[in-house]
């Protein structure tokens, strides 16, 4: 409002009404702005994503995808990759009996954590945390105690695994202890109740425990042989990794894609 409506106030009564109206008028008289020209300006349409599980050898999402959510898990990197992909190579030649197509596992980790989701925002708080729970975690040797099979909880894939001892599974079970409180203070899914530590090897799809079970049953002993053939009796770990990947990785596996990813990704060193 001008000062002259506010002097309206002090005049007669008549004076007051004409100049307010002469006020009120040249106000009516302004310019109004033209319309902005908007048929330059890309929209984001609203996104309809459909999953195809043919693109990821039959694999199925566990959660719908959301755009800005980030796709994590926490896990342990074993060292010696070059080991496990021979030791994977020579069990899938012990399958030629098994009707269904058996996959190597793409990248060879043992998960601390269920894959959980983060929106964009919480990446870096939730990761922070982690870093301060793990900080006084101790180093410790990883080993292994046999081959076993494993289905997942939506039963749409069996793996053959690497199960970790019971030396080993001392030491995992602080770790995931402190994990799991930081999940809990995010309201996120926790970890198995009962975890059985492992490191899968190979894939297939359904869930195929009984005939994978039966088949290996046959080479029992020669597995065991083999297992301590290819692989050291134990490898020191000394670091916890958390991968956020982003939106469309709940259905893959392997290294991280993008630079999002690679920014966010942390490796944790465990202390003496």
């Amino acid at each position: 409002m001008s000062g002259l409506l506010y002097i309206c106030d002090y005049g007669n009564e008549s004076e007051s009404s004409d100049d307010c109206e002469i006020e009120n008028n040249k106000s009516d008289l302004k310019p109004k702005l033209p319309a902005p020209n908007l048929s330059n300006i890309v929209t984001v349409l609203e996104e309809n994503h459909i999953d195809n599980p043919e693109l990821y050898q039959g694999r199925l999402r566990r959660f719908p995808h959301v755009r800005g959510n980030w796709a994590t898990f926490i896990y342990i990197k074993y060292p010696d990759e070059k080991s496990l992909l021979l030791l994977a190579n020579n069990l899938k030649t012990l399958l030629v009996d098994f009707k269904g197509t058996c996959h190597i596992c793409e990248d060879f980790h043992l998960s601390l954590s269920k894959t959980v989701v983060l929106n964009y925002h919480t990446i870096a708080l939730f990761t922070q945390s982690l870093k301060e729970a793990l900080n006084d975690s101790e180093r410790f040797f990883l080993g292994f105690h046999n081959i076993e099979v494993f289905c997942n909880e939506e039963k749409t894939r069996t793996f053959i695994a690497l199960k970790a001892d019971y030396f080993s599974k001392k030491s995992l079970l602080p770790i995931l202890n402190k994990i799991n409180d930081i999940l809990g203070e995010f309201k996120l899914e926790k970890f198995y109740e009962h975890p059985s530590f492992h490191i899968s090897l190979l894939w297939v799809n359904g869930d195929e425990r009984e005939n994978l079970r039966a088949i290996l049953g046959n080479f029992e002993s020669s597995l065991n042989q083999e297992v301590e053939k290819t692989l050291e009796e134990s490898v020191l770990i000394e670091k916890v990794c958390c991968d956020p990947r982003g939106p469309n990785s709940s259905i893959q596996s392997g290294p991280p894609v993008g630079p999002m990813a690679q920014i966010t990704k942390c490796d944790y060193l465990l202390e003496v």
